[in-house]
């Protein structure tokens, strides 16, 4: 599995996540998604580069999309906050592990000191993996809860 930017192609894969219910319940999506919402978005986030606030990356598994890994960068603080996704058809295979150690290393690429996500409570798979993948829970004035991991061993 390897992460890549987006690609126009991508757009069918990006309308199923849409419309997967919980993908869809956990993140926010257009509240009627179409092929061009797709494309639209697509050519939003190609544009984007590591210069920015965010970028966002597909999680690619043989020529598939399969997830997503979006990371929202405070350049000050140099922290990223972590969303991501995955497929359906890939969810309960050990991806979500994966997909935590590929943000970890565009974390490091970006040269950030470390990545946080804000979970909601009720998100139960997501709150197991990050705790089972060495995320610590951290105090936070948000509803939602906050993991973070610190990057590298040198003070970036």
């Amino acid at each position: 599995m390897e992460i890549r930017p987006w690609r126009l192609e991508d757009a069918s894969a990006l309308l199923a996540a849409w419309t997967d219910p919980e993908i869809a319940r956990w993140n926010p999506v257009p509240s009627e998604p179409t092929f061009e919402q797709a494309e639209h978005w697509i050519r939003g986030a190609s544009q984007q580069t590591a210069s920015d606030v965010g970028v966002d990356m597909v999680m690619d598994l043989d020529g598939e999309v399969i997830g997503e890994i979006g990371l929202q960068i405070d350049w000050t603080q140099r922290i990223g906050e972590v969303g991501f996704w995955i497929g359906h058809d890939h969810r309960g295979k050990g991806r979500g592990a994966t997909m935590l150690h590929l943000a970890a290393q565009l974390g490091e690429r970006l040269k950030l000191r470390g990545l946080v996500a804000l979970v909601d409570p009720a998100n139960g798979v997501a709150l197991a993996l990050l705790e089972r993948n060495g995320w610590t829970e951290v105090p936070t004035s948000s509803r939602r809860r906050a993991f973070a991991v610190r990057l590298g061993s040198r003070e970036n």
